[in-house]
């Protein structure tokens, strides 16, 4: 059960997590400052931790930049940690944010509850950014919840002899995560740089020969034009094997296309 206050769609198309270290360099504050200012037009969900250090940061760049920000807490929403981001959570919920927590009122901020609310950071974005972290840190395990959910992780390379880079620097060694070098990179990895098209009319005899499961799939991406394989899985009667069946076959006849971060829609 999840608690929520707030009015940020939290299933927007576009969702983002940020997470880094607490002891952030200027090098990481101003990259996401300005990652932020320049995603401003494109109506970014910005996701993290109401923590100090980079998530703080992510939040107060979204709420100057005009991006929806939500905090995901370790605690009971009848308060907030630390309380000296009180009148940040306020102006958060205000400007079209919120908070989220699986924790009842009341709960305290047990360090135990942190890793766990890492889980609900990495599931609800399409993608997780790393901004500075050591090897240790507690943004390794969002990373690698977030690559445990097939979700794309992004890290921002620095310095190998700085300990705050150290972390980033082993997710992009290991494969583990894309290499973060500004938004335009990130828009277009994510296939999120697409200037919406009109929907074309698609004859109905291009689809005569294809299987009632094809059929399904190309129905929900007529409908909704780009969707996740979960979403695809979670919207049909079919198990994943068929699911998956389907859909490879739609990509041999060349009338679906594959995007990244296992997103697909119609090759129109």
């Amino acid at each position: 059960m999840l608690f929520y206050k707030g009015t940020a769609n939290l299933n927007a198309p576009k969702v983002l997590a940020i997470v880094g270290t607490r002891f952030h360099t200027d090098y990481g504050k101003r990259f996401t400052e300005t990652l932020l200012n320049d995603l401003a037009a494109h109506g970014v969900v910005i996701v993290s931790g109401l923590a100090f250090g980079i998530d703080a940061i992510a939040h107060k760049a979204a709420l100057k930049s005009g991006l929806p920000t939500v905090g995901v807490v370790g605690h009971g929403l009848d308060r907030i940690y630390p309380k000296a981001h009180s009148a940040l959570a306020k102006e958060m919920i205000l400007e079209g944010g919120g908070l989220l927590s699986e924790f009842w009122s009341g709960t305290e901020p047990d360090r135990f509850n942190f890793p766990l609310r890492n889980r609900i950071v990495a599931g609800m974005a399409d993608a997780t950014l790393v901004i500075e972290t050591d090897v240790r840190g507690g943004s390794m395990i969002t990373a690698q919840l977030a690559d445990g959910y097939n979700r794309d992780v992004y890290a921002l390379p620095g310095r190998v002899s700085d300990p705050k880079s150290r972390g980033c620097n082993y997710l992009i060694q290991y494969n583990r995560a894309a290499m973060l070098t500004d938004a335009r990179q990130l828009m277009q990895s994510l296939g999120w740089d697409v200037a919406p098209q009109k929907k074309k009319q698609v004859q109905a005899s291009l689809f005569a020969d294809l299987s009632d499961e094809e059929k399904m799939v190309v129905d929900m991406l007529r409908e909704k034009e780009v969707l996740h394989i979960d979403e695809l899985n979670l919207r049909s009667t079919l198990s994943s094997s068929a699911m998956a069946a389907a859909i490879l076959n739609l990509e041999l006849s060349n009338l679906v296309l594959s995007m990244p971060g296992k997103m697909y829609k119609l090759n129109q």
